[in-house]
């Protein structure tokens, strides 16, 4: 399958790859155009790429508390592994916007010129015990040291995980340079752990919580020192995409601003609305701990993560976010 080889490839030149042959592929009718007049969106139906993990939840808590059905939108949600296998999907159409994908996959690659995209709203920050290192104790990795030379598993190489574990152990003094990442999906971190398949995982919630209660333990909290408080990732879409429909693009960001409010104030709604689209039971989804979901679009924030990749090399000096925040009207 396309999706496949494209996960194969180093994340660049897959999302390369998927720009290339996106410029053959169809839209989806639930990308047809509604009426342009009127004070409405221009586009009834939308379709969203999002991940089975907490990050994502106001966007069901949205589509749950009809916030979208307000701004006069319905929604649908494409569940994925990483946020960017939905990338060919939203180049060809069939997908219009990504969901809490990492910030750092996608500067990088908007950095590079390889898509051009705006971030319509914020999705989480990093908070507590949300983004974490883990190990099981057979492995005798019990501190932030022993992770020195081990194989960790990644949702995504070069991501939000591998920049700030590398930031926060360079900041204890640890040597990472022999440290191995590899590629496994969220889901299948937990049992790679048990298995033997990795020495440590780098996971988020709810699967932090899954795998404490398969006996893991955490060893590193990824959100500590240079990198407590910062933001993991947000909503895209393409900037043709938005120039084509900015009062879709305008509503969304309401309906998505105004659920982000509703899920920081409201946490037992969250851990309610999580067993709906993640495999996670009510009873796990009761003791898990939850990111900080901001309710705007915050630059200065944003501006940490570019500060973080050009200090590890990911970005120029002269790469900024401006042009890609999405500005109604602007």
């Amino acid at each position: 399958m396309l999706l496949t080889r494209l996960r194969r490839l180093p994340l660049i030149a897959a999302l390369a790859a998927a720009g290339t042959l996106a410029a053959a592929a169809c839209s989806s009718s639930a990308s047809a155009p509604a009426a342009s007049s009127g004070r409405g969106p221009e586009l009834t139906h939308i379709t969203v790429g999002a991940l089975a993990i907490t990050d994502d939840a106001p966007l069901f808590i949205a589509i749950k508390k009809g916030y979208f059905r307000q701004q006069g939108l319905t929604v649908t949600t494409k569940i994925v592994a990483a946020s960017t296998d939905a990338i060919p999907d939203m180049l060809a159409g069939s997908v219009d916007i990504i969901g809490s994908g990492n910030y750092v996959s996608f500067f990088e690659a908007a950095s590079k010129g390889v898509i051009k995209i705006d971030v319509l709203a914020a999705g989480s920050q990093c908070a507590g015990n949300t983004l974490n290192v883990l190990a099981m104790p057979k492995s005798n990795i019990t501190s932030p040291a022993d992770l020195a030379g081990k194989t960790i598993a990644v949702n995504l190489t070069s991501n939000i995980q591998t920049l700030t574990i590398n930031a926060v152990l360079k900041d204890k003094g640890v040597n990472t340079a022999g440290i191995k990442y590899v590629v496994i999906p969220f889901q299948d971190m937990p049992a790679a752990l048990v298995t033997g398949k990795v020495d440590a995982i780098s996971v988020v919630e709810p699967f932090i919580t899954a795998a404490e209660h398969d006996g893991a333990t955490s060893v590193l909290a990824e959100c500590q020192g240079s990198t407590a408080g910062i933001p993991l990732g947000g909503y895209y879409a393409t900037q043709a995409w938005v120039k084509k429909y900015p009062k879709t693009a305008l509503a969304f960001r309401r309906a998505i601003d105004q659920a982000q409010a509703t899920a920081d104030a409201d946490r037992a709604l969250v851990q309610q609305v999580i067993p709906t689209y993640t495999k996670i039971t009510s009873a796990i989804a009761a003791r898990i701990s939850l990111p900080y979901y901001p309710p705007t679009l915050q630059a200065a924030q944003l501006g940490r993560v570019v500060a973080l990749m050009r200090s590890a090399g990911m970005v120029s000096g002269s790469f900024s976010i401006t042009p890609m925040l999405f500005r109604p009207g602007g």
